[in-house]
This record gives structure tokens, C-alpha cells and sequence, in this order.
């Protein structure tokens, strides 16, 4: 009986084998399939946008966000398009609907090639394709918004005139503008000289678009072409803002990246209680970088105003998602302008503008830096920073 209960287990346990076999041989195909299937999807044209696995969500998921407007927009909406080369040699193509011809946003953003589009940490470089899904995420009603892109790409630029048209954007304006930019050495490029001449070269790009494709719009909105999320009602909590308050021209918000809270360093407030040390003769020995700098203290200035910096993440602390907080410089990682400042003569100065004498550049204030130093001396031209939750991130690889 033992030998024939050892025989029954075995057999058993060879059935169960062989089943196990069978159904390896079986699902092996199918398991192969799956997996060809979704290495197809995440890498083809079809797919068009980024794969990214940096979450679980986005891995396993990944789907786009849904534009939820589709039923503002008339099934018989007629678009009208040209292309042509400008005077100064900038190729423009232009799309708009006809019957909505007065937009009330316009978005900008610059890139200057594929790579401006950069990606994160498990992904695959990201695109056009998901710059527009980014912009579907912010709940923008595109039939009154328009969308201003330049680049020194010509794939890019063609790439850009195709995915616009998966959009009911009510103006499209693409610049493609070929430059021919300084070359640096990538061991200098952190050099305050190198870091002058490009963003100088950043500030008249900037200023080129903006004040190419700027018609009618109320609100500007500038997207870095490498930021990845955008936090619920951003956009509107800005357009509310400088709706209630007319003296607020100019807001940013947080910008994280994953190994850094505070990304964007250009944006940042002057702590005005400065230390008001004073010498054995009585006198203050405080440089007041808020007034005038003798130019024999230009040198101190900037180490004076570095240490009495508060950057975003500081300032933002123990807030609410409806505060507005004072700052002194923005970045442009994400930054709204009210348009009538810039219809005012309000633009990103090339130069330091902060200190600046018939006989000398200033000691401060070049791009992003020196607008709000500009747009304080308007009526309307005050800066600020979100408070709250409100964020935006950064790519993680550039």
C-alpha cells in the first residue's frame, strides 16, 4: 500500500508538472505579445508624447490628460493658415479661427531644439506632444488662447505646426529663427561673464517672441519648454489675482525639482531689516544696496544683496493657496505678465539694469532679474509669488 501511495503522489505531482508545462508553453506567447504590444506603444510615432516610468502611475498608465472643452468648439469651425518669411529672415507660420479672433491668453515658450524639451529620470525624452499635454492639465479653454512657440529647429518647427492641429487653439503663431549663438567652453559655462552673454542672448530671444506675437491678449503666460507638472488651477488662480488686484502685474510660483525644493533661484525676495552695524566713529558700515551704489562698492553689492536674499520656498512657508506674497526678481520657469505692461514698454532687459549710469552697466538685474526692478516704477507693475500648495516642477534631466 506505501508503494502505491508513492506511486499516486508521484504521478500526481507529474501531472501537475506537465499541466504547469503545458500552460508555460501556452501563456509564453500571449505573456511575449503583451510585452511587444506595449514596447510598441511607448516607443512608435503613433504614441507620439514620452514614456516615463518614474511612478508607478505613469508607468503602468501614462494616459493623456483629456481636453474638456471639445463641446465650446463649433464641428464647423473654419481655420485659416499661412506661412512666410519675415524681413529679418525668421520663417512664421500663423493659424487661426475665424470665428474667434480675439484670444484673451497667450502662451509662450521658447525651445531651441529637440533636446529643450528635456526628460526625467526613467523616461524617454519628452516632446511637443506633451508640452501641449501639459498645457491640456491646466483646464485652459484653448478657443481663447493663443499659443507662441519659437525655435531654431526646423524639425522642430515643423513638429510644432503638426501637433497644434490636434487642438482648437484660437491663434497659433510658430517662429522658427536660425542664430547663430556664442560658443562657450562647458567648463566656463557658470563664469559670470559666460553667464551675462547668455542670458542677454536669452532676454532678446524672449523679447523677439513676446513682442512678435503679442496682439490683443489681456494675460501673458511664459512655460519653460523642461517643465513637467503643473499644480490644479495655477492658471486661473493667477488670472483671478490680477483680476482683484490692480496692482499686481507680474506672479510666479514655486519651482521644484525632484532633488531640489526650490529649483528656480531667480526668484526671491530682499529682506529690507538689514544689519545696521555701525563703525567706531559712529557711522553705518552696512552697504544700503537699496539706493544708490558708489562705484567703489559695486563690488560689495552683489555679495550684499546674495546674503540678504529669501528665495520662494522660504517665503511660501505656513501660507495658503490664496496668498500673495511680495518678491523682488522672478524666474520664467513659469511667469505671468499682465499684457498691458509689456504695451507700456515693459520687456526683459538685456543688461544689468539695477545701478545702471551713463558710464557703466549696472551691477544687477539682467533678464528675468531686472523685470520686476522695470514694472515697479508702473502703476500696476507690482511682482509676486503664489502662496499655498501652488508649484510647478522642473525636468529632472536637462
Amino acid at each position: 500500500m506505501a508503494h502505491l501511495k508513492a506511486f499516486n503522489v508521484f504521478a500526481n505531482l507529474n501531472g501537475i508538472n506537465k499541466f504547469n508545462r503545458f500552460n508555460g508553453i501556452r501563456l509564453g506567447p500571449i505573456i511575449a505579445a503583451v510585452l511587444f504590444t506595449l514596447v510598441l506603444f511607448y516607443t512608435t510615432e503613433f504614441r507620439r508624447r514620452s514614456w516615463s516610468c518614474k511612478t508607478w502611475a505613469t508607468c503602468l498608465g501614462g494616459r493623456p490628460h483629456s481636453y474638456k472643452h471639445w463641446d465650446d468648439v463649433d464641428p464647423d469651425l473654419r481655420v485659416d493658415s499661412f506661412e512666410k518669411t519675415l524681413h529679418d529672415g525668421t520663417v512664421f507660420f500663423h493659424r487661426q479661427t475665424v470665428e474667434n479672433s480675439n484670444p484673451e491668453t497667450l502662451i509662450l515658450v521658447l525651445a531651441q531644439d529637440a533636446d529643450s524639451w528635456s526628460k526625467d529620470y526613467l523616461s524617454t525624452r519628452r516632446n511637443i506632444y506633451d508640452f501641449l499635454d501639459l498645457l491640456v492639465s491646466t483646464d485652459l479653454d484653448f478657443t481663447k488662447v493663443t499659443l507662441g512657440l519659437m525655435t531654431s529647429s526646423r524639425e522642430e518647427y515643423d513638429k510644432a505646426v503638426k501637433a497644434t492641429e490636434r487642438f482648437p487653439f484660437a491663434r497659433v503663431a510658430l517662429y522658427f529663427r536660425e542664430e547663430q549663438k556664442p560658443k562657450f567652453a562647458y567648463a566656463d559655462r557658470h563664469k559670470p561673464t559666460v553667464q551675462r552673454q547668455r542670458r542677454a542672448r536669452i532676454a532678446s530671444l524672449r523679447n523677439y517672441l513676446m513682442l512678435r506675437a503679442l496682439r490683443d491678449e489681456q494675460h501673458l503666460l511664459w512655460v519653460d519648454a523642461d517643465i513637467v507638472e503643473i499644480s490644479k488651477g495655477i492658471v486661473q488662480t493667477m488670472m483671478g489675482h490680477a483680476g482683484k488686484h490692480r496692482g499686481v502685474g507680474i506672479m510666479t510660483a514655486l519651482c521644484s525639482k525632484t532633488r531640489a525644493h526650490n529649483y528656480d533661484k531667480n526668484a526671491w525676495a530682499f529682506r529690507r531689516q538689514l544689519d545696521e552695524s555701525v563703525s567706531d566713529d559712529g557711522n553705518k558700515t552696512a552697504l544700503d544696496i537699496m539706493g544708490p551704489v558708489a562705484d567703489d562698492q559695486l563690488s560689495a553689492a552683489v555679495p550684499q544683496l546674495g546674503k540678504h536674499r529669501v528665495y520662494v520656498s522660504e517665503l511660501i512657508e505656513n501660507t495658503h493657496d490664496n496668498d500673495l506674497l511680495h518678491v523682488d526678481s522672478v524666474g520664467a520657469t513659469f511667469l505671468y505678465m499682465r499684457a498691458h505692461l509689456v504695451r507700456q514698454g515693459i520687456t526683459f532687459p538685456a543688461s544689468n539694469v539695477v545701478g545702471t549710469t551713463w558710464s557703466h552697466d549696472g551691477w544687477y538685474g539682467i533678464e528675468t532679474e531686472g523685470i520686476c526692478y522695470l514694472a515697479s516704477q508702473l502703476e500696476g507693475g507690482g511682482c509676486f509669488v503664489l502662496g499655498g500648495t501652488h508649484h510647478v516642477r522642473h525636468a529632472d534631466i536637462s
